[in-house]
């Protein structure tokens, strides 16, 4: 579980696996680790998150009924058509006009909106079904299908929130390889792993507030270390060598990772 959009990439916590649990010949399934975690997450930290994403393998009634008995709205990815509602939500989009058209979009040259109201199988309240028509601008088409219980976002909201759903494969997952060894396969009794992930992800987590809260713009941390030299260099006096450069920069550094570890002020929590 990890915030993703704007800000750092955090990990928020993680759960493994039960053998057995679904069936004594099948072990834990995706969709119940998740459910179980969103759960214990919620109980230690109450009003943590409000909105939680998700992708096709939720789209069902038992996640979003999940979500909403802990108080929290859920936008999940529609592809397939095995839901009966789901098929008909979807017609029913297709024959009304677009609710919306967005041109330059985002790096699109044009995104077409098109929503409708429908009741899922056991669910009580009233879903929404938003579909985004693409266009690239090497005129490939493409589209994002969505189910979510918010029904006063914005579509906008919901554009930027299931796009920012791949920040999970293209951040959070690639600096957890790349940067802190996660790649790596541990051979340990069950403590072991999940301490050695504790270690990993708060190291991960350390990282990114330092980036986000001292690097400007996402800056790369090369490029920044050199802006900080620079601002070392102007502030060396005009006659004789400043020998104390080197550890004006350590001081700088070091300000830095210290306010960077400081509480956020709000989260926006996603799973995935």
């Amino acid at each position: 579980m990890s915030t993703v959009g704007m800000g750092p990439k955090l990990v928020i916590d993680f759960g493994m696996y039960k053998p057995g649990q679904d069936a004594v010949s099948k072990d834990e399934g995706e969709l119940n680790v998740g459910k179980r975690l969103l759960s214990g997450t919620m109980k230690s930290h109450k009003g943590l998150m409000d909105v939680v994403v998700y992708d096709a393998l939720a789209c069902n009634s038992i996640w979003i009924n999940h979500c909403k008995s802990l108080g929290i709205d859920a936008i999940v990815r529609a592809k397939n058509n095995n839901n009966k509602s789901l098929r008909f939500a979807k017609k029913a989009a297709n024959k009304t006009e677009a609710v919306e058209v967005w041109e330059d979009e985002q790096g699109f040259e044009k995104v077409q909106v098109y929503q409708s109201t429908f009741k899922m199988d056991n669910v009580e309240q009233p879903l929404r079904f938003v579909k985004f028509a693409i266009k690239h601008k090497n005129k490939l088409r493409t589209q994002i299908m969505i189910v979510t219980t918010c029904m006063e976002m914005t579509l906008k909201a919901l554009f930027k929130i299931i796009r920012a759903r791949w920040d999970i494969e293209n951040s959070i997952f690639n600096n957890l390889k790349r940067e802190c060894g996660l790649e790596h396969c541990f051979v340990h009794g069950g403590n072991a792993v999940e301490a050695v992930l504790y270690l990993i992800f708060i190291a991960s987590n350390i990282m990114q507030l330092y980036l986000v809260r001292r690097l400007r713009n996402h800056f790369t941390t090369q490029r920044e270390m050199v802006r900080l030299l620079l601002v070392v260099t102007r502030r060396r006096k005009p006659s004789g060598r400043n020998v104390n450069g080197l550890s004006s920069v350590r001081i700088i550094l070091k300000s830095s990772i210290t306010n960077a570890v400081q509480p956020l002020c709000s989260w926006t929590a996603f799973v995935g």
